[in-house]
């Protein structure tokens, strides 16, 4: 009775995540003369979880359609991101301000690349000083501020870490109890 019960139980579970990822991948004709570069993109991104078998194919179509940004899916899926670590150096170079904050990420983790945390933090800045960037959100400072924080924590550059830390207590709308904790030890370590 146990066993019946088991088999049951993983039947209905099997037909019913194929019927929920089939829910959410919808075959979408990748020669269609009506496909758009952002339905390409997102059948690229959804491919990596529902279908990987069509991964390489959607991601060279939105690529050729012009979502340089698909590359990192087949970087990960291949395990080599140097087409999309070139492109995003490429994009930044001809002053496209979010490939500088793509950068600015690729290098703080070592995503394709040697980590290079120096060079990582120069590329936040670059990106927090860039001439398009006067009408960023309070949200979308606090964030880069909060990954240029971590840097300079790892790195143990107090100083540099207060900074931006107080940048973030004085501009996060959330409870930031945490990064108060964190300026209070900070402020130990600086007055040994």
């Amino acid at each position: 009775m146990v066993k019946i019960s088991l088999f049951i139980l993983l039947t209905l579970n099997f037909i019913f995540n194929n019927v929920y990822a089939n829910s959410l991948w919808h075959a979408i004709d990748i020669n269609d003369p009506n496909l758009t570069v952002e339905q390409a993109a997102q059948q690229c991104a959804k491919s990596s979880m529902f279908a990987p078998y069509s991964l390489e194919e959607w991601c060279e179509k939105a690529y050729s359609m012009g979502s340089w940004r698909s590359l990192l899916y087949i970087g990960y899926y291949t395990g080599d991101g140097t087409r999309y670590v070139n492109e995003a150096k490429k994009h930044a170079l001809a002053d496209d301000v979010e490939a500088i904050k793509i950068l600015a990420w690729i290098y703080s983790n070592g995503s394709f690349v040697e980590r290079d945390l120096s060079q990582s933090i120069k590329l936040y800045n670059d990106y927090l000083n860039h001439k398009k960037n006067k009408s960023l959100t309070k949200h979308q400072l606090v964030t880069v501020h909060k990954a240029i924080y971590t840097i300079y924590k790892e790195l143990k550059d107090w100083q540099e870490a207060l900074e931006s830390l107080q940048f973030i207590i004085d501009n996060d709308d959330e409870d930031n109890i945490f990064f108060k904790n964190e300026m209070l030890d900070i402020s130990k370590k600086l007055s040994k």
